[in-house]
């Protein structure tokens, strides 16, 4: 516990050696989990041109606990991430940058969740995708947040839903129940169709896109439960 609490929380050289070292580790346990995994993956040509295309404007979002697969199945195509500045938000983000995942900095305090959504909104405006869990970083869990009807109506940028089922898994006891598929598992991910959030919202019509959202990647997550037991084998439609 004493060594543990100095690692995590002195500065140097713990900090330089831990912000190295632990996404590599975790970045090394991924790649093998993942090598031993069949994924199938429904809906993928939906991305397709907004990823192999220039500007490709877009929000892909899914819940919090769903991120480990598609860390795998979205690597190195220059997706965009928000991330906390907590510890723990600075180690994800390495992990993610590992695999091509580039990264801007978000914050639940109110000041810098502001910066960081105009930032987003500067990038989305570029013609960047960007992909962004409503109920990051501390939920509540499978809850939409109103930045994301906020991104989607100003850019203006079409909102894909994505999901993700495994045949076997683990949840952490973490507020968003992590999902973990367990080694030779079968998984499948499911992108839904796009909605298209109308520009300038009036603050009343927040709420009910926030509805709709999650209840988009609610019916994508029981797509994905659906096909998992009828998609071919090891089938990754991209």
């Amino acid at each position: 516990m004493g060594f543990r609490h100095y690692f995590w929380t002195s500065g140097e050289p713990w900090c330089r050696v831990r912000s190295w070292l632990v996404p590599r580790l975790i970045a090394a346990l991924h790649s093998v989990l993942m090598c031993t995994l069949r994924i199938s993956m429904s809906g993928g040509s939906r991305l397709q041109p907004l990823l192999e295309e220039p500007q490709r404007t877009a929000l892909l979002v899914t819940w919090h606990d769903l991120t480990l697969v598609l860390l795998h199945t979205l690597r190195d195509r220059q997706i965009r991430v928000m991330m906390s500045h907590s510890r723990s938000g600075q180690l994800q983000a390495a992990l993610w940058r590992l695999h091509g995942f580039p990264t801007v900095w978000g914050s639940t305090r109110k000041r810098e969740g502001v910066r960081a959504l105009r930032e987003a909104l500067r990038g989305l405006r570029a013609g960047e995708v960007f992909a962004l869990t409503p109920d990051g970083p501390k939920g509540p869990l499978h809850c939409c947040q109103p930045g994301i009807v906020y991104l989607a109506s100003n850019a203006p940028a079409p909102v894909f839903p994505i999901a993700v089922a495994a045949s076997s898994f683990w949840k952490l006891r973490t507020w968003d129940r992590y999902l973990i598929p367990k080694p030779f598992a079968r998984v499948h991910v499911h992108v839904g169709q796009g909605l298209h959030v109308p520009p300038d919202l009036a603050r009343e019509e927040l709420e009910l896109w926030q509805q709709r959202i999650a209840q988009a990647l609610d019916d994508a997550q029981q797509t994905a439960a659906q096909r998992l037991n009828t998609a071919p084998q090891a089938s990754l439609d991209r």
